[in-house]
């Protein structure tokens, strides 16, 4: 009989790790062509719909933040992120290693014990992007898509555009959220 449950877990186990290894082998498509001398620079989150459980605590409290992307020496992308933490101007930093697939990059974070890629699945350079990240931290996996803009006003259309973004990726209406305008923290110079 124990034999018998032994088995059970093993099998159990064993579908487990399979699910997993598709699961992680499923891409993520990224912009056709992908340019990261046009992609780098300053842009402003707009939207954002996320998995990670601060955020569902917390979403009803962010605003809009900027991050400025900039290319180093080592070939690496300086990603330096600003915004309003407790009513004080906060910034994070990450260094984003590319990978073979221009538009997708990896990050581990030291701090927190997670690795991240995150995925340029759509841009225009000039006006918006659309990025989706996904999060693995132990045995757990987190994903979020974010609809940046290089202006803090964003047309309509572009916003309508990120929530089906978004959707299209499994996310619902609770874990969507378009990010209200602020000026604190982010300034435009």
């Amino acid at each position: 009989m124990m034999a018998m449950g032994l088995l059970w877990v093993g099998l159990a186990l064993l579908q487990a790790l399979e699910t997993q290894a598709q699961d992680s082998q499923q891409e993520i498509p990224v912009q056709p062509a992908f340019v990261e001398d046009k992609f780098v620079g300053t842009w402003y989150s707009v939207g954002l719909a996320s998995t990670f459980p601060w955020f569902l605590k917390k979403k009803a409290e962010l605003m809009m933040c900027k991050t400025v992307l900039t290319p180093e020496a080592d070939g690496t992308v300086n990603f330096t992120a600003t915004f309003v933490s407790n009513n004080q101007c906060e910034t994070r930093t990450s260094l984003l290693k590319k990978t073979q697939q221009p538009g997708h990059y990896v990050y581990k974070s030291i701090k927190w014990g997670s690795e991240h890629n995150i995925f340029v699945v759509e841009t225009n350079y000039e006006e918006y992007s659309l990025l989706y990240t996904t999060k693995t931290k132990g045995n757990s996996n987190f994903n979020m898509a974010t609809l940046y803009s290089r202006t803090k006003d964003v047309r309509p259309e572009l916003k309508e555009r990120f929530i089906r973004f978004a959707k299209s990726h499994g996310f619902t209406e609770d874990t969507i959220v378009i990010l209200p305008k602020t000026d604190q923290c982010i300034d435009e110079n």
